[in-house]
């Protein structure tokens, strides 16, 4: 609570708080020490004077104790009647036996105490000394002496006077510091007024008056420099909200015009869509009676072909039988070619059913059907195990049958044939790959590997339509991914291609 009573106070107010308070504590501090200073020296300078006494008492008091003479040790003893602190004496004997007393007559009637051994001792306001009596080395008696003084009595003085002392100060302080504390309070006052007229008015313009140099005017010149900051963001600040506002006009009104395209454009897209379904249907229909009308025709020329070189084959002399041969192996091509564009097109057109795949049983599935296909030859696979991934598994299965297809018909002049299938990181990201040592090819063909019908060898070399790798391609891209080659020449070639994570889109 008190601290929360000084923090709400004015600055002026803290400035004499805490002038006053430390002046009052530092005299009390002062006043403290000086009288614990006196209290030690006055206790030390009563002992000194009971010491004395003491001694005094003891050497006028030899004869009455040698001569037993308690009276005349009485005697002596009264005359402390005339040291006002001395409240009481008492002699002993060398017994310890009390030889004769004194008390003063405003003092109530106390007991002798018991005798002690030599010392001093402060009991409440009183000093006790014992102090042995000596004769020829022989101790005859002891004195007791009693002072009371007076503490309190003292102690209600120093106070008086330190009270005295502590007002008259705090008045002065108070006068001083109330004159004084202006030079530092009204420059913060100064500022304080600016910063309301600024926070009332938002009016930035306002300054503060510099006083003095010392930090409250670097107070006030930082303060300054944060107004005229503050006045130049606003000016930039209405600046920048008036061409805003102009944007956002400019934006309103561009976004009516994007939006009364939208509403014509959904229904171009709705008229659009629906042609593309029908040509999409009027194509699927076509493809298929083209296949079924190209199918017979070169069913036909194959048959016949067929039956003239098993029937009148010898008939014909050796270009005629070559021509023959010529014009099966044309119809059977054409054929591949029919089979290969049904393919591309039910690629392009078939719904996708993501589902977890194995990429490597599927691999090793395919490899081992090109090794019963030809069983003679010598090809070494090297298939990374648990490669896993979500994808379309029919559509994945045709991306591998064309890639080991591929790797397997260009090593076939390879006396130690490798293709290898794995996975590796590019650009952060995974990829997969199948890589053979085949013929490969010229980097600057590599662009056409992927299109349609483009072969970089010829039929006499490797058979083949040219549809595989862009049926590849297709796939990879319905799956988000991408797909690339590298090769050279006579050193074989690699294929790349990733895919999308169809489980976190899923």
């Amino acid at each position: 609570m008190t601290g929360a009573w000084f923090v709400n106070l004015s600055i002026r107010a803290k400035l004499l708080w805490i002038i006053l308070l430390t002046s009052s504590t530092a005299l009390l501090v002062v006043g403290l020490a000086v009288v614990i200073y006196d209290s030690i020296t006055y206790k030390r300078e009563q002992y000194n004077k009971l010491s004395t006494q003491a001694d005094l008492l003891g050497a006028i008091s030899t004869s009455a104790l040698v001569f037993n003479d308690p009276k005349t040790a009485g005697e002596y003893l009264s005359a402390l009647e005339a040291s006002p602190p001395i409240a009481s004496a008492v002699i002993y004997d060398s017994a310890g036996n009390v030889f004769a007393t004194f008390r003063r007559s405003d003092k109530p009637k106390l007991d002798p105490p018991p005798l002690e051994a030599e010392g001093h001792r402060f009991k409440g306001d009183n000093l006790l000394l014992f102090r042995p009596i000596y004769q020829g080395g022989d101790m005859i008696g002891t004195v007791y002496l009693r002072t009371e003084l007076g503490f309190k009595t003292r102690l209600l003085q120093y106070a008086g006077i330190v009270l005295a002392l502590l007002a008259g100060s705090l008045l002065v302080a108070f006068l001083l510091s109330a004159r004084l504390q202006r030079l530092v309070s009204r420059p913060l006052l100064e500022v304080t007024k600016v910063a309301r007229q600024v926070i009332d008015h938002q009016d930035f313009t306002h300054r503060a008056v510099k006083h003095s140099q010392d930090e409250v005017g670097v107070l006030v010149d930082a303060f300054n420099q944060m107004l005229a900051q503050i006045e130049r963001r606003e000016a930039e600040l209405q600046a920048s909200n008036e061409a805003l506002q102009t944007e956002i006009r400019e934006h309103k009104a561009a976004r009516e015009q994007v939006t009364r395209l939208n509403e014509t454009l959904e229904q171009r897209v709705a008229e659009r869509t629906a042609e593309l379904e029908s040509a999409n249907m009027e194509l699927e229909a076509f493809s298929y009676s083209v296949s079924h009308d190209l199918r017979a025709p070169l069913r036909a020329i194959d048959g016949f072909s067929n039956l003239l070189q098993e029937g009148y084959g010898e008939s014909f002399d050796e270009e005629g039988r070559n021509y023959l041969d010529r014009v099966r192996a044309a119809s059977q091509r054409m054929g591949h070619l029919i089979d290969d564009l049904l393919k591309l097109s039910r690629t392009s057109r078939s719904e996708m059913k993501p589902t977890e795949v194995n990429l490597s049983e599927l691999a090793n599935t395919i490899a081992n059907e090109l090794r019963e296909l030809a069983p003679e030859r010598q090809v070494t696979f090297s298939i990374a195990p648990d490669m896993i991934t979500y994808a379309d598994a029919p559509l994945m299965r045709i991306v591998l049958e064309n890639l080991l297809g591929n790797a397997w018909k260009f090593t076939r002049k390879r006396g130690e044939a490798r293709i290898e299938v794995g996975t590796t990181i590019i650009d952060g990201r995974k990829t997969y790959y199948v890589r053979d040592n085949g013929t490969g090819f010229d980097m600057q063909y590599a662009d056409q590997l992927f299109g349609a019908f483009q072969r970089l060898h010829t039929e006499s070399e490797f058979e083949g339509t040219g549809i595989g790798l862009a049926n590849v391609q297709r796939i990879i891209r319905r799956h988000g991914g991408q797909v690339w080659a590298e090769g050279k020449p006579d050193e074989g070639a690699t294929i790349y291609f990733t895919l999308s994570e169809w489980r976190k889109l899923s």
